[in-house]
Order: structure tokens, then sequence, then C-alpha cells
């Protein structure tokens, strides 16, 4: 890594070399090149443990999915609203983001993909 300086993987969060096109983690080619003091936080990198929020996205939406409960968890306030006034589109918009959040397609407000890593 640069001395002082990294920037995070658009696609998994994974913390990589400032100068870097590919990510080493999941091979993702990087667009941005804004560099980032390391004691920065930056919105776009996921913190924590990954495979909790898979976990958690994928019970929240099982059980409460028609409330968008999922939704709001992950900060997509616009469409969790929709999922509740609507709930779940009646069931469909419900099982289709079960099966995005199983396949690793779902994504936080951000952009980052909630996957099993």
């Amino acid at each position: 890594m640069a001395y002082g300086y990294e920037k995070y993987c658009k696609k998994c969060g994974a913390t990589i070399d400032n100068d870097t096109i590919y990510c080493p983690k999941c091979g993702a080619k990087q667009t941005e090149y804004t560099n980032t003091y390391s004691s920065q936080n930056n919105s776009k990198g996921k913190t924590g443990d990954v495979n909790t929020d898979w976990l958690i996205t994928l019970l929240l939406c099982f059980f409460v999915g028609a409330l968008g409960v999922h939704r709001f968890y992950h900060g997509k306030i616009g469409t969790g609203v929709l999922m509740l006034v609507t709930l779940g589109c009646f069931g469909i918009w419900t099982l289709i983001d079960l099966i995005m959040i199983i396949v690793g397609k779902f994504t936080d407000k951000y952009g980052n993909y909630i996957t099993i890593n």
C-alpha cells in the first residue's frame, strides 16, 4: 500500500492500494481514482462483518420483507417506504429482493453488494 493513502473497492469495499486498477479480492475494475487518508472514514467502503450483514438482510427480507425492513436496514428509505405502502408489491418485489440477496446482487444505499464472502 502507498504510505498513508488507501482507497476502497467500489464493489466489495476491500481496502486496496491507491494506484490499483483491479481489486485483488473481487477483480472489479476501479473507475474512481480519488485518494483518502487511511484515518478518514469513506462511506463507500464496507465496515463491519459482511457475513453478518448478509444473514441479517436475508432474515429481514424473509420474515418482514413485505414491510421493506431490509431496505430500511441498508439505508434505502425511499424504496423501503414504497414496499411498506404496497406490502412489497403484494409479495412480488419481496420475492425478487430475496432472490437478489441470495445470489449476492442486493446493494446498500452506497452501491456496495451485500454478499456472503
